[in-house]
């Protein structure tokens, strides 16, 4: 502690009663339960050591967790009522009208519920974590009399502000990365203006950004870590009734519940129905959308993440089916991260310091994410109104995150709209590589027309369907440079037809039936024939 004492005063002092030491945060059995739920037992226990052995009780007595519901269950037939911490997520029963507790800790008992408590926390309909009280009533039955999520409520920002006045904006930029766990002291000052850029979507509504690169970066744990009302989908089918509107229970999806909605493992996400892309796509665009005769706005931020090993553009080649090569889609992300400047999730990276509970910064960042901060700045060369949109939302996310009181210098803008400037110009390099002649070339004073990056015959092979192979490798002994880009949606206006094979520029190789793409192919096809098609297209 003797090493943090001058900042631990000097937080304590400008944040009385939110402030904890992240180190107590990292005791093994502290990580059955999410950060913000452990960091708010901390706080209301002082935020010190001292507190530990009572928090440390207080998960032991009552986070259970999978494996111990008939202890549950016998602790509630002999004293007929339980408190407990955990994960609650309600059940609707539309046969009988009726609302049902699904807790990990009961097991597959379920609990009564009170439709009043899925009014006041819809939350709960795709999992909230909190304190609850069971109730057992005989018969079997258990009801949820009580529940109470781990959410700070802050009414007013003033005492946010007041506290955010105390600090320089260097010290301000290292307090905030240690308030979510990130040590501070072995990053550039680049590499901390991007972690900061992970944290924007939690500051301004509907700012849609995507990060690509290798694993073990925390791409999620920024997010799912900070704000109970980031909600997670990793893998699997995503259908339109969990994503915007169950026509069934007539209840709004994920969409319209979650303030931020992190599609996780992005490439193993299945996108087959074409109605989830056309909606989705008319939600970034307006933040608002429509299914079952009802139009819904929502302030979500959408942010997509997955693992690349390709540095270069296009990164998008790792999104899954349905969206990867979607150009109308991919213009509507505000920003590409370069995921790969983010190091690896290490021991020296996580923070042992004092900073803000994560709750109560989390509920600073929802009282300022309504509020517009807004910079003049000249608009670039070439830029299109959706560039302008996004290099706005990136400012006003930055400025909220840095200076909240809004009284940043001018110095500060050119720094940060650089940032912007980057990250959108991302998505620019990714749609020109898709569609050169639709999306030329890309805005500022920057830009030069460059050769699209090449694939090596090594990486071509493994996407391939192995028929092809002796077709592909017959290029490769003829002298032909590899493609610039391996199998990619082919998109009509009904959405995804088909996938072709390679593309050298402007030119594609395609499976029989898909001669509108490019120059239909089979595994008998003569190689000249090929040669000559691809002559007129290839680049150097």
């Amino acid at each position: 502690m003797s090493a943090w004492s001058a900042l631990w005063e000097k937080a304590r002092a400008a944040f009385p009663d939110q402030v904890v030491l992240k180190s107590l945060t990292q005791e093994n059995l502290f990580h059955r339960v999410p950060r913000f739920v452990v960091e708010n037992l901390l706080a209301r226990a002082g935020g010190t050591e001292e507190g530990v052995s009572r928090v440390r009780q207080i998960l032991k007595e009552r986070y259970l967790g999978p494996g111990n519901a008939e202890w549950v269950k016998d602790q509630l037939l002999r004293k007929g009522r339980f408190v407990l911490i955990d994960r609650l997520e309600v059940r609707v029963d539309l046969g009988s009208g009726t609302y049902w507790a699904q807790i990990p800790s009961l097991g597959g008992h379920e609990a009564e519920v009170n439709p009043a408590l899925v009014e006041e926390h819809p939350g709960v309909l795709y999992g909230l974590w909190g304190t609850m009280e069971l109730r057992h009533e005989g018969r079997g039955r258990v009801r949820l009399s009580h529940f109470y999520p781990f959410q700070a409520v802050l009414l007013r920002l003033d005492g946010y502000l007041a506290g955010r006045a105390q600090f320089t904006p260097e010290e301000w930029l290292d307090f905030l990365l240690g308030s979510v766990g990130i040590n501070p002291d072995p990053l550039t000052r680049r590499q901390k203006l991007l972690y900061l850029a992970r944290l924007a979507p939690l500051v301004e509504p509907n700012l849609h950004l995507m990060e690509l690169g290798p694993r073990q970066t925390g791409k999620t744990y920024l997010l799912r870590n900070t704000a109970s009302e980031a909600f997670v989908i990793s893998g699997g089918k995503v259908t339109p009734a969990v994503l915007f509107y169950n026509q069934l229970t007539r209840r709004p999806g994920l969409v319209a519940t979650y303030k931020v909605l992190i599609f996780d493992e992005i490439a193993h996400t299945a996108w087959e129905d074409p109605s989830i892309v056309s909606i989705l796509k008319d939600f970034m665009e307006s933040g608002q959308f429509s299914r079952g005769g009802k139009t819904l706005a929502s302030e979500a931020s959408l942010v997509f993440l997955g693992n690349t090993d390709h540095p270069h553009p296009p990164v998008t080649r790792a999104l899954p089916s349905g969206l990867r090569g979607d150009t109308a889609f991919l213009d509507r992300i505000h920003g590409i991260l370069p995921g790969h400047e983010f190091p690896k999730i290490t021991p020296e990276l996580l923070y042992q310091g004092p900073g803000l509970v994560v709750d109560y910064l989390s509920a600073a960042l929802q009282r300022l994410r309504p509020l517009h901060f807004s910079v003049d700045f000249p608009p670039p060369k070439g830029a299109t109104q959706r560039d302008l949109r996004a290099l706005r939302k990136w400012l006003s996310a930055f400025l909220k995150l840095l200076y909240p009181a809004q009284d940043w210098p001018k110095e500060a803008v050119g720094e940060l709209l650089e940032l912007a400037l980057e990250l959108r110009r991302r998505v620019c390099e990714e749609l020109r590589h898709y569609n050169p002649q639709e999306f030329p070339r890309c805005f500022g004073p920057e830009d030069a027309e460059k050769e699209a990056p090449r694939l090596s015959w090594e990486e071509v092979f493994p996407l391939l369907d192995p028929d092809y192979h002796p077709l592909f490798q017959a290029l490769r002994d003829r002298g032909l440079p590899p493609p610039t880009e391996g199998p990619e949606d082919l998109v009509g206006p009904a959405g995804v037809v088909g996938h072709s094979l390679a593309r050298w520029g402007e030119k594609r190789l395609v499976p029989r039936g898909l001669g509108a793409y490019g120059l239909e192919v089979t595994p008998e096809t003569e190689v000249e024939v090929v040669a000559q098609y691809l002559q007129g297209g290839l680049i150097g």
